[in-house]
């Protein structure tokens, strides 16, 4: 089966970098594909991708260096059984608050005998390999979202979960949950004490904690914190930057 390169890096202790693509552009998805990040993730939950559309999402990625990946758009049995059998090779799931909730992302996510999921990966083979179902389980990256104050406090219960890989932090969600208005510049301490609760437990339970980053000097302290899965960015923030930084320029001359 071919290699999860994220998983791989995570496996030895080193950082996953990769971004975020919220548009419905196969052309923008591969173009993102061949920066060299380690990982790029198909944002179904509040990006413009739909299921309908997500097949040509992950074969335009496929075609470059860069694993896909898939946020869903819920912790839905039949969205896991889509996203990969259409070849993801690794699934985000928002909202997981309890071991419960993390246990049924298990079951969705994983053969058995460690979960239920359904064989028929129409996909997911051709871009996997002949050996898929032998590796699978092994190969495909389960990451639950703990983006709110229960989930920071149950963080424990949730990692240990057999078949969980790791956890991913939104920062804006968390700091709602917290009672903060979300994209604020500097996280209040309270937020950013929930984030060092969660990467601790992660430790802890001997598993990976992720984040979404949105500078570079925020990207590097992560790092430096530990963090191993981290998004940098998005498509849509990407473009917004760019041209604002060529307008200001020329705008100055």
């Amino acid at each position: 089966m071919r290699t999860n390169v994220a998983k791989k890096l995570l496996r030895e202790g080193k950082p996953a970098i990769g971004t975020w693509i919220s548009t419905r552009s196969p052309l923008l998805a591969e173009v993102m594909g061949r920066v060299g990040f380690d990982w790029v993730l198909v944002d179904t939950e509040h990006g413009e991708t739909t299921i309908d559309g997500l097949s040509v999402m992950l074969q335009a990625i496929s075609a470059t260096p860069t694993n896909p990946l898939v946020r869903l758009t819920a912790n839905e049995p039949w969205l896991f059984k889509k996203a990969l059998d259409l070849g993801a090779y690794g699934v985000v799931v928002p909202m997981v608050n309890t071991v419960e909730e993390a246990r049924a992302a298990v079951r969705a996510c994983r053969y058995p005998p460690l979960g239920n999921r359904g064989w028929g990966p129409t996909r997911g083979v051709m871009y996997g390999g002949p050996d898929y179902f032998e590796h699978a389980n092994d190969e495909l990256l389960l990451i639950v979202q703990t983006e709110t104050r229960s989930a920071s406090e149950s963080i424990r219960e949730i990692l240990s979960v057999p078949g969980v890989d790791g956890c991913f932090i939104g920062p804006n969600d968390l700091s709602v949950s917290y009672g903060f208005s979300p994209g604020l510049r500097e996280l209040p301490a309270e937020v950013e004490e929930g984030i060092h609760q969660i990467l601790v437990g992660a430790r802890d339970c001997g598993k990976f904690a992720g984040i979404h980053t949105f500078t570079l000097e925020s990207l590097s302290r992560r790092i430096e914190e530990g963090f191993q899965f981290v998004a940098i960015s998005g498509d849509l923030r990407f473009a917004q930057a760019g041209a604002q930084a060529a307008l200001a320029s020329v705008r100055r001359d």
